[in-house]
């Protein structure tokens, strides 16, 4: 399986958020991941959250509208 499929298959969803500060708005695209994200954690695994990242900022590229950040979280059951 290529690097980038094994990267898309641990994203479980997306979204937008807003970061508002004064009249300064952020868009921030929400990455929800299935991996440890902690090397503390078991089943950890350095190349495939790093794989994970470079997926996340591909899909923050290919947005039509400009992604200030993005987040990458763990999922929520």
């Amino acid at each position: 399986m290529s690097g980038d499929r094994e990267a898309a298959r641990h994203i479980t969803r997306t979204w937008f958020e807003w970061e508002i500060d004064g009249l300064a708005r952020k868009v921030i695209l929400v990455v929800e991941t299935d991996l440890a994200m902690q090397p503390d954690e078991q089943d950890y695994d350095a190349l495939t959250l790093d794989m994970l990242r470079t997926e996340a900022i591909a899909r923050s590229r290919a947005s039509p509208g400009a992604i200030d950040r993005i987040r990458i979280v763990p999922v929520r059951y």
